[in-house]
């Protein structure tokens, strides 16, 4: 601003040499030019205009306290500047010059063409500053009277009303509103926000608020802002499919307005629209790719939608661009896991064991993917060694989890006995996850044919717990069947076939060794070739199917 006045008096000085060169070259027989005279009112404005150009350079050269005084030199010129009124007024008040505020903000409102702006400013003076509001409510309503579409005399008659518990006046004040309906949708959003704001009238079904937000959509245009304010008043009304558009609306206008996109996120989610989050947060990395908290969001809503290997790519996207952070790290690993991918899971924990070296969790995670990629040996190893470090450092590693995982890596490994005491632990340890560990327990010596009373006990208990998990029932069949109850057996699995999602061909060889104890040959082929076409790599059934095929062809044809 500096540089600019200093430019505007070097080509006025300029404008005044060539004017003095022009009239050197003017023929005297053409005479001099008749001197400008201005008219008083001309004069006058003249003189405003200068003066406010100083008081503008000296604002900010040397500050608005050396300003203030050029200001209210142009305000006695003009009294009506309505805005340098209300400038002046404001640094008044700062320096605690409340009388000297009220009275330019008097004089402007005497001769503004705006007088609405200098009254509510008047009468926030007496509420606020001087706690009259009696007064304060008299230039409320003298603004609100001056300009009847200007939402700032409702505001400031609400606090007054507010101020001084007036709720008939209050709920007049919006019928106020109500009657004389502007096509205004930024007075309509003031409006909404004066409830939405106020403890005694925010309520998740006020209807008046609702009704005053759909008044301002009808106003709000293709002004994306505005869109926005209602969206997030429908939101804090709970009218979160009425939200949804208009947040779609802004963005396809304005596709780079701060937060609206995340805030679309967090509706669609709540609305269970996860494809459309899905494609909203990509447009976040698209804008973004280094914003690795959407790579986050989206992994979560990758599980949500049941993909867990696209959760597992954001999340080491994640990764990539984000400081390294355990809980990243740990989840990464348990979704390499589900996926199957155990080598992968290694290959993390090892990196996150090295990042993170004072953190037991690490190893812990280790064992469970070394687990995951059948190197049980190794897994017993690590599974030993926690165990023992962490029983006095971190105890609360050696959970119910942490001896159900062990106690699998043992029985995979052959250690029979380990894995007992393992699952007896982990039993011990979590009663709400007893289940899966006595079913492991039962049936591991089902197949064995050790302890049958003891494994049916545990079994039957992870029944009840879970009584339509089919595969609790797989294990209970099996141990009937190698107690010899093979009619039992037979029931209890066809409805463990009955309850499981998917067939399982575990189950189908069962039930055709089941038959075939009870003499049903036909019955006991018909099961084992499912069995096969479920699992066509098992060489135990590709053999019990050879057999049977061999016995029955041996057999001699009878005469009908």
């Amino acid at each position: 601003m500096k540089a600019a006045f200093l430019l505007g008096l070097v080509i006025c000085s300029a404008a005044s040499l060539r004017g003095q060169e022009a009239d050197a070259l003017i023929p005297e027989e053409y005479g001099k030019p008749e001197p400008l005279h201005l008219t008083p009112e001309n004069e006058r404005m003249a003189e405003k205009s200068s003066r406010y150009l100083e008081a503008v350079f000296l604002e900010e050269t040397e500050g608005p306290d050396r300003a203030l005084a050029a200001k209210r030199r142009v305000l006695l010129l003009d009294p009506g500047f309505t805005d340098l009124a209300m400038d002046v007024s404001r640094q008044l008040l700062r320096m605690g010059e409340t009388a000297e505020a009220i009275s330019v903000l008097k004089d402007a409102a005497k001769a503004s063409t705006r007088p609405s702006e200098p009254l509510a400013a008047l009468a926030a003076i007496y509420l606020r500053q001087l706690e009259k509001p009696q007064l304060a409510e008299k230039f409320a309503m003298r603004a609100q009277a001056a300009a009847p579409e200007d939402s700032a005399p409702y505001q400031i008659l609400f606090e007054i009303y507010k101020a001084t518990a007036q709720a008939s006046k209050l709920d007049g004040l919006f019928t106020q509103a109500e009657k004389r309906d502007p096509p205004s949708a930024g007075f309509w959003l003031d409006l909404a926000d004066l409830r939405l704001h106020d403890p005694d009238r925010r309520r998740v079904d006020d209807v008046r608020t609702v009704e005053m937000l759909g008044r301002a959509q009808e106003f709000a245009g293709d002004r994306a802002e505005n869109l926005v304010r209602v969206g997030n008043g429908f939101v804090l009304c709970n009218e979160f499919a009425r939200a949804i558009p208009l947040y779609h609306l802004a963005l396809a206008m304005r596709p780079e307005m701060d937060g609206v996109r995340d805030q679309l996120v967090i509706l669609l989610v709540q609305a269970g629209e996860y494809a459309e989050a899905i494609r909203q947060v990509e447009e976040i990395i698209r804008a973004n790719p280094l914003d690795f908290r959407a790579y986050d969001q989206i992994a979560k809503l990758h599980l949500k939608t049941g993909e867990p290997k696209k959760a597992l790519a954001s999340l080491k996207q994640a990764q990539v661009v984000a400081p390294a952070d355990p809980f990243r790290y740990s989840q990464i690993i348990h979704l390499s896991i589900g996926v199957g991918d155990g080598a992968g899971a290694v290959a993390v924990s090892d990196e996150a064991t090295k990042r993170f070296p004072g953190l037991l969790e690490f190893p812990v995670f280790k064992a469970y993917s070394l687990g995951a990629a059948q190197r049980h040996d190794e897994a017993i190893k690590i599974y030993e060694r926690i165990a023992v470090e962490a029983n006095s450092a971190r105890p609360d590693l050696l959970n119910a989890d942490f001896y159900f995982s062990y106690g699998v890596s043992a029985e995979q490994s052959g250690r029979f006995s380990t894995a007992a005491e393992a699952f007896k632990k982990s039993i011990s340890l979590d009663s709400s996850t007893a289940a899966r560990a006595g079913n492991y327990l039962g049936y591991m010596w089902a197949d064995r044919g050790e302890n049958l009373d003891e494994a049916e006990i545990l079994i039957r208990q992870a029944v009840v717990a879970e009584p339509e998990n089919g595969a609790y029932l797989d294990s209970l069949g099996w141990v009937y069947f190698k107690k010899g109850l093979f009619d039992k057996a037979v029931q209890t699995l066809e409805r463990a076939l009955e309850l499981l999602p998917e067939p399982d061909p575990v189950i189908y060889e069962h039930m055709g060794d089941a038959y075939e104890k009870l003499g049903k040959t036909a019955e006991a082929m018909a099961a084992w070739q499912r069995a096969a076409q479920l699992d066509p790599e098992s060489k135990a059934l590709a053999g019990k199917l050879d057999a049977h095929a061999a016995k029955v062809a041996q057999k001699p044809i009878t005469s009908p």
